[in-house]
């Protein structure tokens, strides 16, 4: 019943992801011997795939996250073990699989601090560190980019040993910077209906014009007030689209002063958001059920002899049992402007009326 966009977004194809299937790739042109010679991490060349567990630690000696490997997904310590960013996770890791040392550097540990390569916590020039928690060898400390700007400067803990490499990781220095940000990208061609309902009772009801989702009505506005243009009405059901969060938290409770939105979408099923302000922040929490058949007894019974009910209805329970799971345990804090979008009041969507 989903579309494959929703399921690619929503992570729920399945994906193999506890073999990163990282090949290592000889960048430089050089025999593949003397190339394998350069490995600024030779232990990790063979056992990348087996790698369940990553510390990041901070220049400041503080941990900024711990990433285990969960089954089928990665997941982060620092943020409720709420899934991580599996392409940050991969580009790291085949990055350090392939960094290969250019040229030696000073032993002396007295100069690792100008190379940003002293250890983390030890104060001005300390490097970031990479860890590999249960793994037979050290983690890598990564400092400053060279002033060619090659590469950056590398040092594997517990050596004096440092080393220009062509290596040039992404490492977010917070732990939000290592979380999978994506909620959801449902755009508005795929929403078959919109329901915002406010704590005070008033309803705000917006369907497709047509089938491209491109034109959008409200329903039951004033007769004496003109609504706003159709691509205004648009914005409220598109909000779903490219959906990212700025912080998460467990599900526990939702206010009863939340506003309660409905998006149904034209494969059948209904996303429900509760969305509140709190802590200073704007929260949406999610729930996913099928929507409900809409079609008489007799029609129902008609497409059940010829086949056409059972499977489309078990494929939409199916789906929605999925999504749920995901996005049920959590509240997710998203931006003001995405908030605003989905809890649009009557007054909001109309324009101006005279004396206003």
């Amino acid at each position: 019943m989903m579309n494959a966009r929703m399921l690619i977004v929503l992570a729920l194809a399945t994906v193999i992801v506890l073999a990163l299937s990282i090949v290592l790739v000889n960048r430089s042109g050089d025999d593949p011997e003397t190339a394998a010679d350069r490995l600024l991490l030779p232990e990790l060349k063979d056992r990348v795939n087996d790698i369940a567990a990553l510390d990041i630690i901070g220049a400041d000696g503080e941990t900024v996250a711990q990433l285990r490997r969960d089954r089928e997904r990665w997941r982060l310590r620092e943020m409720h073990d709420h899934e991580a960013s599996f392409r940050l996770i991969h580009d790291l890791l085949r990055d350090l699989v392939e960094a290969q040392r250019l040229e030696a550097r000073t032993e002396n540990p007295e100069w690792h601090a100008r190379l940003g390569l002293a250890d983390p916590g030890s104060g001005e020039g300390s490097g970031v560190a990479v860890r590999f928690p249960g793994a037979a060898f050290d983690g890598v400390i990564i400092g400053k980019s060279d002033p060619a700007d090659i590469g950056r400067y590398a040092r594997i803990e517990g050596e004096s040993r440092s080393w220009l490499t062509d290596l040039d990781p992404e490492l977010p220095t917070e732990a939000i910077g290592w979380l999978e940000t994506a909620i959801m990208d449902i755009p508005a061609a795929d929403i078959a209906a919109v329901s915002i309902r406010h704590p005070d009772g008033q309803t705000v009801e917006l369907r497709p014009a047509d089938e491209a989702g491109e034109t959008w009505v409200l329903l039951d506005a004033p007769a004496e007030r003109e609504v706003k243009p159709a691509w205004q009405l648009r914005q409220a059901a598109s909000a779903l689209a490219a959906l990212g969060m700025e912080d998460v938290r467990p599900h526990k409770r939702v206010p009863d002063d939340a506003v309660e939105v409905r998006y149904r979408t034209r494969d059948g099923l209904d996303f429900n958001a509760s969305l509140f302000a709190e802590d200073d922040a704007h929260w949406v929490r999610f729930t996913v059920a099928p929507a409900p058949k809409e079609a008489d007894e007799e029609d129902e019974r008609s497409a059940r002899d010829e086949g056409e009910v059972g499977a489309d209805d078990d494929e939409s329970v199916i789906d929605a049992v999925a999504v749920d799971g995901r996005l049920s345990p959590w509240q997710y804090a998203i931006s003001e402007s995405r908030f605003e979008r989905m809890t649009h009041r009557l007054e909001d969507l109309l324009e101006p009326g005279e004396g206003d």
